[in-house]
């Protein structure tokens, strides 16, 4: 049996980027829970926002693609089917 469909495949596409993100340090902290000082390790501030950025904190980017791929076969997450 042949059915007509109109669909929308996701699929899961690795994105290489670089540029500039602003976060306070106030969201940092209120969504990682850390401190407002890290004694003697300044590079620990990296650690905490990149956990912040993990766990949904809110922030601006000024970023721009500078490579996009995929490795291995094509992985489809998801369809959505409009019959």
């Amino acid at each position: 049996m042949k059915f007509q469909i109109d669909a929308f495949r996701k699929r899961n596409v690795i994105e290489r980027i670089e540029g500039t993100i602003n976060i306070s340090k106030k969201e940092v902290m209120e969504v990682t829970g850390c401190s407002s000082s890290e004694d003697g390790d300044s590079t620990a501030w990296y650690a905490y926002v990149e956990e912040a950025i993990e766990q949904g904190a809110y922030f601006t980017q000024d970023v721009k693609v500078t490579r996009q791929g995929q490795s291995g076969e094509a992985e489809y997450t998801g369809i959505e089917i409009d019959w």
